[in-house]
């Protein structure tokens, strides 16, 4: 979706930036007097694409400054806006699976015999445009959410993911086993067996505050990997600035 503004700019693209770039919008960005009015037009037009795509009745995200602790990652490309990926932390009540129920779960607290309750960061609404997908910028607006959040996916829960998202994750980091459950969130069983429901380390995006950035932290390694994914390996130490997340170049994310 083109604009009549450089979206990519607004998000923190350098200037001359050439190719996509993934930005943090946060509610403090979007009620700034400059740019916050242009990006909620963007989250407007962009949240009514995924809502039509998703086959929702109304739009998970929407064009106004209140995030409420969430945050929006938006993939822009100079005045064309590509795609989104919006996070928040929920509180939930889970069915584990039976393996996990017989031997209790660390960070869960017992509701009753059957349910846990859980507070883990939630995908909440997930977009890229009609035109440019197949061309690993899924990829790219997602492995920049892990970085900046410092989590790996088993760490995440899924509010109704499509078709399309659950094959995505499946092909791209191979969760597939679930428990279905009644609040229709998605979490997979790696959730209850990698240690994913051990505190996560908050990026300044979510603590509000200049602290130091997730991947100058020791990062999470689930338990047992299969192997080293990207969203475990070393990250080169830089510092923070905000509202600008890391960026890989889109060559490196399509050959993963």
């Amino acid at each position: 979706m083109e604009f009549n503004f450089d979206v990519a700019s607004h998000i923190g693209a350098p200037y001359g930036h050439e190719g996509p770039f993934v930005g943090v919008v946060t509610e403090e960005l979007l009620r700034e007097r400059g740019r916050g009015p242009d990006l909620c037009s963007v989250l407007e037009v962009l949240g009514k694409n995924s809502a039509v795509a998703q086959g929702l009745r109304k739009p998970v995200t929407v064009g106004h400054p209140y995030l409420m602790g969430q945050r929006v990652y938006l993939l822009a490309e100079k005045n064309r806006g590509l795609g989104l990926l919006k996070v928040g932390t929920k509180r939930l009540y889970v069915a584990p699976p039976p393996q996990a129920q017989a031997r209790g779960g660390a960070g869960c607290s017992e509701v009753s015999d059957a349910l846990k309750e859980i507070n883990p960061m939630c995908a909440l609404d997930f977009y890229v445009h009609e035109s440019c997908q197949r061309t690993g910028y899924g990829k790219l607006i997602f492995d920049s959410m892990l970085r900046e959040e410092g989590l790996h996916p088993a760490q995440l829960a899924y509010d109704r993911p499509s078709p399309k998202l659950m094959g995505f994750l499946a092909k791209h980091f191979g969760l597939k086993e679930f428990r279905p459950q009644n609040n229709n969130f998605v979490v997979f069983d790696d959730y209850f067996y990698s240690g994913a429901q051990q505190k996560p380390v908050l990026s300044s995006a979510s603590q509000g505050a200049k602290t130091m950035a997730p991947w100058q932290q020791p990062q999470l390694t689930p338990a047992q990997p299969l192997q080293q994914q990207p969203w475990q390996q070393p990250l080169l130490q830089q510092p923070l600035q905000q509202h600008s997340p890391l960026q890989q170049p889109l060559q490196q994310q399509q050959q993963q």
